[in-house]
């Protein structure tokens, strides 16, 4: 015969199953696909799967890349383009993030003020935000996709016209009057690998062949 001890353990192990059981139950009974939540959780996942299955970056070696927030994104280019800088010897001062007393701009690189812009594909293009009218001398954009991308380097020019190589004009941002978006797609970063003002690059691209660029655009 058991103990009174053993028997309010036994107790105890009922009402702790009972009650295990019972949140089993409320909690499909809030995952019911009849419940708010539930049908929430069902469409959800309907188009988490779908949104999935058109992502260009899943599965690739570069994917984190692409769930990288804007600044982060920004930090990650400037950290390229430094690196670049290192492996090849290229004269290249960081403003650390901080505005300088001569201009807005990233880095001075072979003393040029160059002002990096980092986009990842989505949709079909790349895009930029916040160019500005002034504050540096070259604008240099790295375009990435899941299997390379391209590095851009030009002159600052009037944001205002439209570009002569592209053939499209930058959108001010409303309530602004120097701050600038400008999209690239595919056929405009060819145009400008055409014009020689953009090297594409891929995994096997050596990095000095991206600094050859940079020095040919910045000297």
């Amino acid at each position: 015969m058991a103990t009174l001890d053993e028997l309010e353990k036994i107790k105890a192990e009922l009402e702790a199953e009972l009650e295990r059981v019972n949140a089993e139950i409320e909690k499909r009974k809030e995952m019911s696909t009849e419940s708010v939540y539930g049908t929430l959780q069902q469409i959800g996942n309907q188009c988490h799967v779908a949104q999935n299955s058109a992502d260009i970056w899943k599965n690739t070696p570069l994917k984190h890349i692409n769930t990288l927030k804007p600044d982060f994104s920004g930090k990650m280019g400037e950290q390229f383009v430094e690196r670049v800088c290192q492996a090849c010897e290229i004269l290249n001062t960081n403003t650390g993030d901080k505005n300088s007393k001569d201009g807005t701009y990233d880095q001075k690189i072979m003393s040029k003020k160059v002002e990096i812009k980092t986009a990842r594909l989505g949709g079909g293009k790349y895009q930029h935000e916040t160019l500005k009218m002034e504050g540096c001398d070259f604008w240099l954009f790295l375009d990435v996709h899941p299997n390379g991308g391209f590095m851009t380097i030009m002159p600052q020019f009037d944001l205002m016209q439209r570009h002569p190589i592209t053939g499209t004009t930058p959108t001010r941002r409303k309530g602004t009057t120097d701050v600038f978006k400008w999209d690239f797609t595919e056929p405009h970063l060819k145009k400008l690998v055409t014009a020689g003002m953009t090297f594409e690059f891929d995994k096997t691209t050596p990095m000095c062949n991206l600094g050859e660029f940079m020095k040919s655009k910045l000297a």
